[in-house]
């Protein structure tokens, strides 16, 4: 009997079954035990990977963890770093996030003619060689004047004055008689003649007092000129000697426009160069002409020099005394290296650029102090510290030296990187911290604390502080407007500032404290372009940013009178200075009370 299909199938199964039975009971434990043993290694080589891995915060690259979590000053998720970094006081490794967040954005230094743009203050001046005193020739006394206010127009031939002379008087009789015999006595006639036209009579008058063949009592002063009367020094029956200046009249149909320029800005200033000025209250906008003349010494008191241009004032628009401010473009022979001004952060006598090292595996940035040469337009000149081609950042600068400053390393406010002086920050609303000293704004006001920002520095005077303090006053506006998002607000205040920078002027003060204003005064008039020249408002307060550490430094430096607050937002990472204690974060309007008071500040 042959066995059926189904009786197959259940003998299979049986054998199947069998044999699954037995690799369970035998062989299922050892593979057991390699599986776990594989786990386990795999596991091993993850953690020994994990102990080796530093995990950093896209938004603050300072902060260094083990393993991940949350950032300590933002809140932000940790991400990993590279393995690979190698951390030391100049440099610093940042993720492709945190760049990307932070906006940072390099170019190249490069090699070229430096250009610049000199602005210069001036005023308007009457040409000396257009000046004419008119004089009396012969004592007498001034019976009228006929020009009797400063300020008048006369023109060549007009009446100024009637005069009664004795001198005159006898004169008139010799040339009457010398008329009559003129025939005979020709050259009699001639030496009268010459008299006259040598006391300023015209031909005219002499031919009148010959017509008449008798003798005035008074005679006319006439004008020798055209022009205005600038000063006027006789009144009715005044006595006059030979030679009083009894008028000054000026020719203002020619004028000069005397510029000041500092002794440093010299080198790039010569006859023949264009001269573009502009007078306040002046109508036809900005003229253009050429320099004429450069004074060959120093104002010992303003340490300028006068740079004079003839311009032609047909049309009168243009007065004596009116404030210009030139503008000269001019160009170096030499090539040098440059590199964009909002790539250097400059506070005092330290200039600091920020490289990013394109050869590095991971995005590395190293700080560097640079001497600088003169300002180039949008550019400054390196005389030394780099090289061509290689890449410094010029937007986002300054929250990588806020990184460095945060890890301790060598920035603009850090001289001594590793000393562990640099303050810790920390925000109130982020840790949630239960600290008495936080206040009803959530934001830390710490306790007592030592901050370098530079000694008092000898040789400043009463009066550039109180000139300063006018410069302060448009900074402070400036910050109100950037807390309240207003442009076209901060870009007035801070016009202002500039030009209060412009009427303080370099030379101010003397030893030291000249020295480091000179560096200050550059620094705070790029910075002061940066925020001008920014097309939005998140430009303006990014050059603003930099402003407040150099002016930081000025108030301490030169004791400028009153009570100001350092303040500074972890958030941002940026400071600023304040009238206020309480804060209003200009940089942030979605976290206007983010901050703290870092330092009160009095003088």
């Amino acid at each position: 009997m042959q066995p059926t299909r189904n009786q197959i199938l259940i003998g299979a199964g049986l054998v199947l079954a069998g044999l699954l039975l037995g690799w369970i009971l035998f062989a299922g434990p050892a593979d057991h035990e390699q599986d776990e043993a594989h786990t386990h290694d795999q596991e091993m080589v993850e953690a020994d990977e994990n102990a080796d891995e530093v995990w950093t915060c896209s938004m603050h690259p300072s902060v260094r963890e083990d393993g991940p979590g949350q950032c300590p000053i933002c809140g932000m998720d940790l991400i990993p770093a590279s393995s690979e970094e190698r951390e030391d006081d100049y440099s610093m490794v940042m993720t492709e996030a945190a760049i990307k967040l932070a906006q940072i954005q390099t170019a190249p230094v490069v090699l070229g003619s430096p250009t610049r743009e000199i602005r210069l203050p001036g005023r308007i001046k009457v040409d000396e060689r257009r000046i004419t005193d008119i004089t009396t020739h012969f004592s007498g006394r001034v019976l009228e004047t006929k020009v009797d206010f400063t300020g008048a127009p006369i023109r060549r031939g007009e009446p100024m004055a009637t005069v009664y002379s004795p001198e005159l008087v006898t004169a008139q009789r010799e040339l009457i008689e010398a008329d009559r015999q003129k025939e005979r006595n020709p050259r009699l006639y001639e030496a009268t003649r010459r008299k006259f036209r040598l006391w300023e009579f015209t031909d005219d008058q002499i031919d009148a007092i010959i017509e008449r063949g008798e003798v005035q009592r008074e005679m006319e002063i006439m004008s020798p000129v055209d022009g205005f009367v600038m000063s006027r020094n006789i009144v009715d029956q005044q006595h006059v000697m030979e030679g009083t200046v009894i008028y000054e009249v000026a020719n203002l149909e020619n004028l000069w426009v005397v510029l000041e320029a500092y002794e440093e800005d010299m080198g790039w200033i010569s006859v023949g160069d264009e001269v573009r000025f502009t007078a306040r209250g002046y109508p036809a906008g900005t003229r253009t002409a050429t320099v004429s003349y450069i004074d060959p010494v120093v104002n010992p008191s303003s340490r300028t020099v006068g740079i004079r241009v003839d311009v032609e004032n047909s049309d009168s628009r243009l007065k004596p005394d009116m404030l210009v401010t030139g503008t000269i473009r001019a160009e170096l022979p030499d090539e040098k290296l440059l590199v964009p001004v909002s790539s250097v952060l400059w506070t005092g006598p330290r200039s600091l650029v920020y490289v990013m090292d394109t050869g590095a595996d991971t995005p590395r940035f190293e700080v560097r102090e640079v001497e600088l040469g003169p300002r180039s337009g949008d550019h400054y000149v390196i005389e030394e510290g780099m090289e061509e081609g290689e890449q410094v950042v010029f937007h986002g600068a300054f929250r990588i030296d806020s990184e460095f400053q945060l890890a301790d390393r060598f920035s603009m406010m850090n001289r001594e990187p590793g000393s562990g002086a640099v303050p810790v920050h920390d925000h109130g609303a982020m840790n949630g911290s239960d600290d008495p000293a936080t206040d009803h704004d959530d934001h830390i006001v710490p306790d007592e604390e030592t901050h370098e920002h530079g000694d008092a520095v000898d040789g400043a005077t009463d009066d550039f502080r109180n000139d300063f303090l006018a410069l302060l006053d448009n900074y402070l506006e400036g910050k109100e407007a950037l807390v309240a998002s207003d442009f076209d607000g901060a870009r007035e205040a801070f016009q202002h500032a500039a030009d209060e920078l412009e009427s303080i002027g370099l030379h101010r003060m003397q030893g030291d404290a000249h020295m480091r204003w000179m560096d200050q005064y550059e620094a705070i008039a790029g910075h002061l372009d940066h925020i001008l020249e920014a097309g939005d408002i998140d430009g303006q307060r990014e050059g603003f940013a930099q402003l407040s550490h150099v002016l930081i430094e000025v108030v301490h430096n030169y004791e400028i009178p009153g009570v100001r607050y350092h303040q500074y937002c972890p958030m941002v990472d940026e400071i600023w200075l304040s009238s206020e204690e309480e804060i209003a974060n200009p940089y942030d309007p979605s976290m206007l009370r983010c901050g703290e008071v870092i330092e009160r500040i009095e003088h």
